[in-house]
């Protein structure tokens, strides 16, 4: 692949990775997890579990990183679809890495249990990428 054929791909891909970040703190920032984390914290400074402040800071810090992937998110679909030899290709590239990485945060951070059904999904959407990418303009 020569540079300005694979900068699009990078583009998008990365884009898509930063949708699943986005994702990723808008949940953070309501979810029990956070809760968990701030105790975390707390329990190795050996403070005390009752500081309401510390998890509003959190889930403040988490709200902030959501606004900023979604704004590199976005720079980034954006660059990558004026790279871009076409719209559908740049959009499922940018969706199948979305996907793909919201699936590893899911299970990374959430314990979230993902079934084969999704995996073949994914792998038809990965295969419907590479076919869309064969195509010639």
């Amino acid at each position: 692949m020569d540079k300005p054929h694979s900068r699009w791909i990078i583009l998008a891909l990365t884009s898509g990775a930063f949708a699943a970040l986005n994702g990723l703190f808008a949940k953070l920032t309501t979810a029990d997890q956070t809760t968990a984390m701030t105790h975390a914290i707390l329990h190795f400074f050996n403070a005390s579990d009752d500081h309401p402040i510390l998890e509003l800071i959190v889930r403040g810090i988490c709200l902030g990183l959501n606004v900023l992937c979604n704004v590199i998110m976005w720079a980034l679909f954006t660059r990558a679809l004026t790279a871009g030899p076409s719209t559908v290709k740049v959009s499922i590239t940018n969706t199948s890495a979305n996907f793909l990485v919201t699936a590893l945060l899911g299970m990374i951070i959430f314990q979230e249990k993902v079934g084969g059904l999704w995996w073949v999904g994914a792998g038809m959407m990965g295969g419907g990428c590479i076919l869309v990418g064969m195509r010639d303009n």
